[in-house]
């Protein structure tokens, strides 16, 4: 059975990476001792190949390339490494050995043959100049005898294969834009992403992780939006085409498929969104975004300086033409320009002075932070004449909600269910109206003490066996110090005696931005997608 394991060295593994000198070789020659014609290289380890050279060749596994001062070349172990130089010139190569320690918790800081420099071939290094100095303190030290020199050589190294790397990481990115800018070219085209692998170099399973990497999305979900965006901009004006039109024409055959890939992006079915372009409604606060969705409106000017509205933010940055910001006086230099319908804002909010200038520029509704988020979207609905919308709405809220129920009654029974989040190095849970989903709609049992706060209350961990929770939901947030007092946490005897701990009833969660202000998202729309995803909180099972 073959036991080896398969390094890969990601540059996120870098810090789990180090590499040791092994020995420095010299291959010169001058005019009055001419190197032989032909000289063959070993390779029993990785080896870094630093030329000063200006002329002759070096010859990989029969791939000449022509020597220059100030050249860097790559070579894994067992390579065919010949130095070819027929000319009679002055020449000089410097031959660095390394060896790669892979740093693995069982086993510590140990070489692995299966560990391959994640680079090999020639470096087109800019700072040349700087691969001659180097070239020369190495040279010079490695033979010295003393620890100090030696440890000059190991930064030597380190060094290079820093600039081979910063090469690397350049060569990677041009290749993933040569490869963006074709599928940008062609998105409309049934393009398979082994062409575009091999257009980058690279094969697809590399090409896929770096392309997601780098721009935050896979392939084909780039080119999906590359689709969307386009159909949007067909669908504006008054002389639109037809959907059906629409779709053909960016690419899709079927127009059932493109308008189930369009409503799932935007939550909007491509009809409903083709009407509601005329529509300016300005959601002046954050929170309004989320209660004009539930209606089926998208803003077209909204604040996009939160980072709790990266949601938002990434899937209508289309439709918002008019950023708004914390400033009042940039806020009402945009929507004049603007001109916008209507304009939605938080009483609590805006001061009233600034509601009044608000009110000069278009109709505007101030919503009541005392009143609850069903209230927000019916008066909403009721400002903007749609009414029957927001009803059918929380029809079909409560239905959704209804079925929820019956899911987790077999799961959650009658426990009391406790929402704990950390936040850096601070406990805090939710109150009455930041689990208002979970306590009202969903109808599970509240421990006692939660009723006596709406949103959130920092506590400390011997507070928190007063709640008598038979279930915690945890939160912790995504940041390294969260993290790591998270991990101090699990290890203290007062969690570990909590009710909800010793039966294994605590369920970690993660990826919800607003469960730290839970405030922000007090909204129909942030609610009917979150109520779909509490059973998985639970079926995630206990850790």
């Amino acid at each position: 059975m073959n036991n080896k394991r398969e390094i890969d060295l990601q540059h996120s593994a870098a810090g789990l990476i180090c590499y040791k000198l092994l020995n420095v070789g010299i291959v010169k020659s001058s005019l009055r001792s001419p190197l032989q014609a032909r000289h063959f290289v070993e390779t029993k380890s990785h080896l870094l190949i630093l030329s000063t050279a200006r002329s002759g060749q070096l010859v990989i596994d029969g791939r000449p390339c022509p020597l220059r001062p100030g050249a860097v070349f790559v070579c894994s172990p067992g390579q065919l490494v010949e130095v070819t130089n027929y000319s009679g010139s002055e020449s000089g190569l410097l031959l660095l050995y390394f060896q790669i320690h892979v740093l693995l918790p069982e086993d510590g800081a140990v070489p692995h043959p299966e560990a391959a420099f994640p680079f090999l071939g020639e470096a087109l290094v800019s700072r040349t100049s700087l691969v001659i100095q180097l070239f020369d303190m190495i040279s010079s030290n490695w033979n010295e005898g003393v620890s100090s020199a030696r440890l000059r050589c190991e930064a030597g190294l380190l060094e290079l294969l820093s600039l081979v790397l910063g090469y690397q990481e350049q060569q990677v990115a041009l290749a993933l834009e040569s490869a963006r800018l074709e599928l940008e070219r062609h998105y409309r085209s049934e393009i398979t992403i082994d062409r575009l692998a091999g257009i980058a170099g690279l094969s697809r399973y590399h090409f896929m992780r770096l392309f997601k990497e780098r721009y935050g999305k896979g392939v084909m979900e780039y080119r999906t939006d590359l689709r969307l965006m386009e159909a949007k901009q067909l669908m504006e004006g008054p002389a639109a085409l037809p959907l059906s039109s629409i779709a053909y024409q960016i690419g899709y055959k079927n127009e059932n498929y493109f308008s189930s890939l369009f409503k799932k992006q935007t939550g909007i079915a491509p009809a409903v969104y083709q009407r509601n372009q005329k529509c300016r409604i300005a959601a002046y606060s954050w929170i309004n975004f989320g209660q004009l969705l539930a209606l089926q409106i998208i803003p077209f000017a909204a604040p996009f300086d939160q980072y709790w509205t990266d949601y938002y933010r990434n899937r209508y940055k289309y439709e918002v033409k008019v950023p708004l910001s914390h400033q009042y006086e940039f806020n009402r230099e945009a929507l004049r320009k603007a001109e916008p319908d209507s304009i939605i804002a938080m009483d609590g909010l805006v001061p009233p002075e600034e509601q009044e200038k608000l009110r000069r520029i278009a109709p505007a509704l101030f919503l009541s932070s005392e009143e609850d988020w069903r209230q927000h979207l019916l008066r909403i609905a009721e400002f903007l004449g749609r009414t029957e919308e927001a009803l059918q709405w929380l029809n079909r809220y409560n239905r959704k909600a209804a079925a929820v129920r019956e899911q987790l009654k077999p799961v959650v029974s009658g426990d009391t269910v406790l929402v704990l989040l950390i936040s850096r190095d601070q406990l805090h849970v939710w109150g009455s109206r930041a689990g208002t989903v979970l306590y009202d709609d969903l109808q599970l049992a509240m421990p006692q003490a939660v009723a006596d706060f709406e949103w959130k209350k920092p506590i400390g961990l011997h507070e928190l066996e007063a709640f008598h929770a038979d279930r915690i939901l945890l939160h912790v947030e995504g940041d390294d110090v969260s993290q790591a007092a998270w991990s101090k946490l699990s290890q203290r005897d007062g969690w570990r005696n909590l009710k909800a701990v010793r039966e294994n009833r605590v369920h970690l969660i993660s990826g919800y931005p607003w469960f730290e202000v839970p405030w922000s998202e007090y909204t129909a729309d942030n609610y009917d997608r979150f109520i779909g995803e509490v059973p998985g909180l639970f079926d995630s099972g206990p850790f």
